[in-house]
């Protein structure tokens, strides 16, 4: 009766299948109960997984529009269902053989089950190794591939494609009544598919990540333009200013050939006090920033700000150790940074004593914290602004904090915390290299 129960469950199967998910996948807690579900119709013939996984292709890709936790579910769901049956239908037959070559006599089913998941364990525990001796390489990879929505659907219909292909051959073994070499070589032309799966998917994972490399140059190039043109921004500035100095001596002048000395002694005061101010902001936000040795990041924080301080915002900035590298790709970094600052200086343009603080904290470790924080006029609707073109702002197409979000999911080492309160809200990138979300 246990032994009819076994063989119509197809138990080691099922069993090997869902230990072979959480050794691929990055387990979560849903999926604890997702994977198990998904993985149902391991428990009877091939015939209707082959149905099965139809159904859910078509069903997903309803859902699936590019979001990438359930294109990352589909692709090892379906990795999961390449391997499992190859892995197991060959570790049977090397069972059966070695069985006949001792006792010259073959296993029932039950018994082949039983050997199968000492194995089907054991290779399972290498998965496991592998995973983790290459982790670091694992996560960049999953962090490009993650970061092109558009690609992980194509990966998916790739990988679908060869699963469909592969169990039509296996819904051939099984319904027909086709002689033991045959099957073999029908076996051997799975594995040859399945080989010839993982080396495509490797060859457009390289040329993914080659794409992601060429983006990040363009994006670099694009700092360097920005630079320049920061630079030729300060050199007019530098120009309008000497102009400025001459029409305030020619004002001065005025007061003198008029003998006008109360008068000239009340501007020149008013032009000192000018002066003053804008020198001690200048040499405030230096000392403030002596710690920065980032020069790209020192001179953009210094550019916005001074922006900001122009519009008569306040500003302050606190780097608690000197800092001379992030362990982060500094672009990126600079690029959250960047619409941080923009953001904080353009929400602030309508508030009376309005005030931008910008924090860098050196924690214990590879840690750190780069905190933009800003005064608002009212609750900012956290989600929403997260999400494509949403913006409160006129005429602005509302992508900036979403670039934001796509820069931190696809760097392992960058996170985000956006906390606010009722007068103030922050944008926190942590920094950890490596980091795990």
């Amino acid at each position: 009766m246990i032994n009819n129960l076994f063989n119509n469950l197809a138990f080691n199967p099922y069993l090997f299948s869902v230990l072979l998910a959480f050794t691929l996948a990055s387990v979560r807690r849903s999926d604890l109960l997702l994977y198990p579900l998904l993985l149902l119709p391991v428990l009877f013939d091939y015939q209707y997984v082959l149905a099965a996984i139809i159904a859910v292709q078509l069903i997903s890709q309803l859902f699936a529009r590019g979001r990438v936790n359930i294109l990352s579910r589909l692709f090892f769901y379906y990795l999961v269902l390449i391997l499992y049956p190859i892995l197991g239908e060959l570790f049977g037959w090397l069972v059966q053989l070695l069985a006949y070559s001792f006792t010259h006599r073959l296993l029932d089913h039950l018994a082949i089950n039983l050997v199968c998941f000492i194995p089907e364990i054991l290779i399972c525990l290498l998965f496991y190794l592998l995973k983790q001796h290459f982790a670091l390489n694992l996560k960049k990879i999953a962090a490009d591939v993650n970061a092109n929505p558009q690609f992980l659907n194509l990966l998916v219909w790739i990988v679908w494609s060869f699963l469909l292909v592969t169990y039509a051959i296996w819904t051939m073994i099984e319904v027909f009544d086709i002689a033991s070499s045959v099957e073999l070589g029908l076996m051997l032309i799975v594995l040859l598919l399945i080989t010839v799966l993982f080396f495509n998917l490797y060859q457009a994972i390289q040329e993914n990540q080659e794409i992601m490399a060429t983006r990040i140059q363009k994006a670099e190039i694009q700092q360097i333009q920005e630079y320049s043109a920061r630079l030729e921004e300060a050199n007019i500035a530098l120009r309008k200013a000497r102009h400025d100095y001459k029409n305030s001596l020619l004002a001065l002048n005025g007061y003198l050939l008029t003998a006008d000395v109360a008068g000239a002694r009340e501007y020149l005061e008013e032009l000192v006090a000018d002066n003053k101010r804008l020198q001690e902001a200048a040499n405030s936000m230096t000392l403030e920033l002596a710690n920065l040795q980032i020069k790209e990041l020192k001179y953009l924080i210094i550019d916005k700000l001074q922006q900001a301080q122009d519009q008569g915002i306040q500003t302050k900035v606190e780097i608690n150790k000197p800092i001379a590298a992030l362990p982060a790709n500094i672009v990126n970094i600079i690029r959250c940074v960047g619409i941080f600052l923009d953001n904080a200086t353009e929400a602030c343009q309508s508030q009376t004593n309005a005030r931008i603080n910008v924090l860098l904290t050196k924690y214990s470790g590879n840690n750190y914290s780069l905190i933009v924080q800003n005064t608002i006029s009212q609750p900012v609707n956290i989600a929403r602004i997260l999400k494509p073109r949403v913006t409160s702002k006129q005429n602005h197409d509302g992508l900036g904090l979403d670039n934001v979000n796509e820069i931190v999911n696809s760097d392992p080492s960058l996170s985000l915390e956006i906390e606010q309160n009722a007068s103030e809200i922050s944008f926190e990138l942590v920094i950890q290299k490596g980091a795990d979300r």
